[in-house]
């Protein structure tokens, strides 16, 4: 089993109307302590739909963060099999090093028990052990929602759905 140190400890609420991408690499900035970075408004700052330059994507909000911070290193991984992934993460986490994956969402039920037939979901991973892998759904104000899935289920969406293929992490 592999769990970041101090993840509880990290809360990170998605402001309104910006995107998961920019909320995750907000995340892990601050899980990792990084200083020098404007936290106030960072998720609309690297939000690309907000500055209407485009659809979220782990490499555009990157780029947008590097342009302003060239000393975080954004690392991003994309992988043809689920399984790749999963250990990928795991080698990640037991090094104490979060990351962020990209989970399609299709054919998922939200907590109103709406069916979401397409699009995709950032979230820090921040748990692995030999069933399941506890994500960061949302921050709110009393806390982190993690929610939980099976291993099995996370490789079968990566490797039976649309997108999801990569994850993101940041080395300092």
């Amino acid at each position: 089993m592999s769990e970041l140190s101090h993840w509880k400890d990290v809360i990170v609420p998605q402001r309104y109307e910006t995107g998961c991408i920019p909320t995750g690499y907000e995340w892990i900035i601050r899980y990792l302590g990084i200083e020098e970075v404007k936290l106030d408004t960072f998720q609309q700052e690297f939000d690309p739909q907000l500055h209407h330059e485009g659809m979220n994507s782990f490499a555009l909000v990157a780029d947008r963060i590097r342009s302003r911070y060239p000393f975080i290193n954004i690392h991003m991984e994309s992988f043809n099999q689920g399984l790749e992934k999963v250990r990928a993460m795991e080698r990640l986490i037991a090094r104490d090093v979060p990351c962020l994956i990209s989970l399609a969402l299709a054919g998922f039920k939200t907590h109103e028990g709406c069916l979401i037939d397409r699009g995709w979901h950032i979230m820090p991973v921040v748990r692995i052990d030999d069933r399941k892998i506890t994500m960061i759904h949302k921050g709110t104000k009393s806390g982190n929602d993690p929610l939980q899935l099976l291993i099995t289920t996370v490789i079968s969406r990566h490797n039976n759905l649309e997108g999801g293929k990569d994850i993101s992490w940041i080395d300092i």
